[in-house]
């Protein structure tokens, strides 16, 4: 097992999908009717399901030297990931965990530098509105983010919603970015700005949350080496 830990971002049951063939393809285990593969899905994760995340984790392997504990969660609730850190960093020998969430945003930093990218979500590309905004200059950036930020204002539930999630993604994407760019040259930038974006990217998924004061930060702190 060439690590204990990994994340993958996006669609929950898409991620699931991948971690599923992850442990059959990569780790070799039957994922149908095996007890030492367990999916557990949450709409919000903890501490009471990190409890019992933890029970299984402490379990021991059925059928063999190996088991996978996948958890999908569109929310992660901070508590619950500072109670996990330890059992993330060092989980039992031959367990391997998979973390399905909807960014990297959701992930504190401590919990974060305990995992890695699942190897086929690795390659994931970041949407085009990401690249659309990284490419352009700072006035074209303004104008992109306007009209977005007008998008989300339509009287169309179903343009408002796809509005809001292009919003989603374009955050998301800078997260991906950066925490590529963070790997390969670290920076005080790049620091600074992922901590924002950790910061801001749970509030993206309220929509009760106004988007105006974040872009406008964002136009402010995107680091010039993105």
């Amino acid at each position: 097992m060439s690590h204990h830990a990994y994340l993958v971002t996006g669609d929950i049951e898409q991620g699931i999908e991948a971690a599923l063939r992850f442990s059959k393809e990569t780790l070799g285990l039957e994922v149908v009717g095996n007890p030492d593969v367990t999916v557990l899905r949450y709409g919000l994760f903890s501490v009471e399901e990190a409890r019992v995340f933890q029970n299984a984790v402490m379990r021991t392997p059925v059928r063999g030297d190996k088991k996978v504990i996948i958890v999908g969660a569109t929310r992660f609730f901070f508590q619950a990931q500072n109670a996990l850190l330890k059992t993330f960093e060092e989980p039992p020998i031959g367990t391997c965990l998979i973390l399905v969430l909807p960014s990297e945003g959701v992930v504190l930093p401590t919990m974060r530098s305990r995992l890695v990218m699942l190897p086929d979500k690795e390659k994931q590309e970041v949407a085009s509105i990401t690249s659309d905004y990284l490419s352009a200059g700072k006035e074209e950036r303004e104008k992109l983010v306007s009209k977005l930020l007008d998008r989300t204002k339509s009287d169309n539930e179903e343009q408002k919603a796809k509005a809001r999630a292009d919003a989603v993604a374009l955050v998301e994407g800078l997260t991906r970015t950066a925490y590529a760019q963070a790997r390969k040259e670290p920076s005080p930038e790049l620091t600074a700005f992922l901590l924002d974006l950790d910061r801001f990217m749970p509030m993206m998924h309220d929509t009760s949350t106004p988007l105006k004061l974040i872009f406008e930060h964002l136009l402010l702190v995107t680091p010039r080496s993105l």
